[in-house]
C-alpha cells in the first residue's frame, strides 16, 4: 500500500468507516508504543528525537497524534504534526494527527482502527500520542504494547504522582527537560535476564537529545519482556475486548441518539422536563422503546436477506 492509498484508508477510518477484514488479518506485528503525559511535558518533541534514533536502526516508524477538539469552535489545531514536520520527506515516517472530536479519554473512537491499518502496512513501530488531558488519561493503555508515561520535573509533589491514573498504567516513567536540573540523576539500567519487568526511570532532553537512545532501548526490552513471559498475548487479548465493547457503545449510543430525535420521544423529555414524569421512569420506556424497534429492524433485515436466499437459490435451478 502507497501513502496516498494508506492516507485515503485512515481518512475513511477516521470518518466512520470499518477496517477490512482482510487488512486486519495482516495485524499484530508492530510494536505499539502509547506516549501519554499532562500538557506542556514535551510528548511531541521526545517523539521526534524517539523517530531519528528508531529510523538511525533502519525501523519504519507510524505516528498518530491526538489533539484536543475545541468545545467553543469544534475544530482542532492538530500542530502535533508541525513539531514533526521535518520528517515528512521521509519515506519511512508516517504520521497522522487526529481531532478528539470531544471523545474523553486521550483518544477517538477511531484510533485503534488506524493502529491496525498502520499495522497491517508493515511498520515496525506505531507510536501513539495522546491528547495530554491529565491524570485520568489511561485509555491508551488498552491499545499499547508499551505505555511511556512523560513527565517533567517540579510538575507535582510525590504524593500526587503517585495516586495519579497515569503512573497506574506506565510501563516507562520518562522524566523529560532534565537539562533544567542542575544535577541530573542517572537513568535506570535494565539488566540482561532480567524476567519480571521493573518500571524504570530515564531523564531526557529533547532539547539535547540526552537519554533518547535509552529510552528507545527500554521501549525494546519491554517489548521483548512482554513476549518472553507471555504478557503480550494476555494485553492484546484485553485490547481486543476493549476495542469491541468500545464500539459496541459508540454503535449503541449512536442507536439511542437517533430514537431520540423522534416524536415521541420528544414528548417524554418534556414531560421530564416539566416534571410530570421520572427521570427513572422516563429511561425505563425510552429502553424498552428503543430495544423493540432495534430488534424489529433486525428481524425485518433477516427476513429480507432470508428472502434474497431464496431467489438465489430458486434462479439457480
Amino acid at each position: 500500500m502507497n501513502r496516498r492509498e494508506l492516507t485515503k484508508v485512515v481518512t475513511s477510518l477516521e470518518n466512520g468507516a470499518s477496517l477490512s477484514k482482510a487488512l486486519y488479518a495482516r495485524t499484530g506485528r508492530a510494536h505499539v508504543v502509547g506516549i501519554t503525559g499532562p500538557p506542556g511535558v514535551g510528548k511531541s518533541s521526545v517523539i521526534d528525537r524517539l523517530i531519528d534514533e528508531l529510523r538511525r536502526q533502519k525501523k519504519t516508524v507510524a505516528v498518530v497524534a491526538v489533539d484536543p477538539t475545541s468545545p467553543i469552535s469544534g475544530g482542532a489545531l492538530l500542530g502535533d504534526r508541525l513539531r514533526m514536520q521535518r520528517h515528512s520527506d521521509d519515506k519511512g515516517v508516517f504520521i497522522r494527527s487526529l481531532a478528539t472530536r470531544h471523545h474523553q479519554g486521550g483518544l477517538t473512537d477511531a484510533t485503534p482502527q488506524i493502529i491496525h491499518a498502520l499495522d497491517a502496512t508493515g511498520f515496525d513501530v506505531v507510536i501513539v500520542e495522546t491528547v495530554g488531558t491529565g491524570q485520568d488519561e489511561v485509555e491508551v493503555a488498552e491499545v499499547a504494547d508499551t505505555v511511556v508515561v512523560v513527565l517533567m520535573p517540579e510538575l507535582g509533589d510525590e504524593i500526587q504522582r503517585a495516586k495519579s491514573g497515569l503512573m497506574e498504567i506506565a510501563d516507562i516513567l520518562v522524566i523529560n527537560k532534565s537539562d533544567l536540573l542542575r544535577e541530573t540523576p542517572s537513568s535506570h539500567a535494565i539488566h540482561p535476564g532480567e524476567r519480571k519487568w521493573h518500571r524504570p526511570t530515564v531523564y531526557t532532553s529533547a532539547k539535547t537529545g540526552a537519554d533518547i537512545s535509552t529510552l528507545c532501548g527500554l521501549t525494546e526490552a519491554h517489548q521483548l519482556s512482554l513476549v518472553s513471559t507471555g504478557e503480550l498475548a494476555r494485553r492484546r487479548a484485553r485490547a481486543a475486548r476493549s476495542e469491541v465493547i468500545r464500539l459496541l457503545q459508540s454503535t449503541l449510543a449512536a442507536s439511542i441518539l437517533r430514537e431520540l430525535e423522534g416524536s415521541w420521544a420528544q414528548t417524554v423529555l418534556t414531560d421530564v422536563a416539566g416534571r410530570k414524569l421520572d427521570p427513572g421512569v422516563a429511561v425505563k420506556m425510552l429502553t424498552e422503546r428503543i430495544f423493540k424497534n432495534n430488534h424489529r429492524s433486525t428481524n425485518h433485515g433477516t427476513e429480507r436477506r432470508r428472502r434474497k436466499t431464496r431467489r438465489r437459490i430458486k434462479a439457480g435451478r
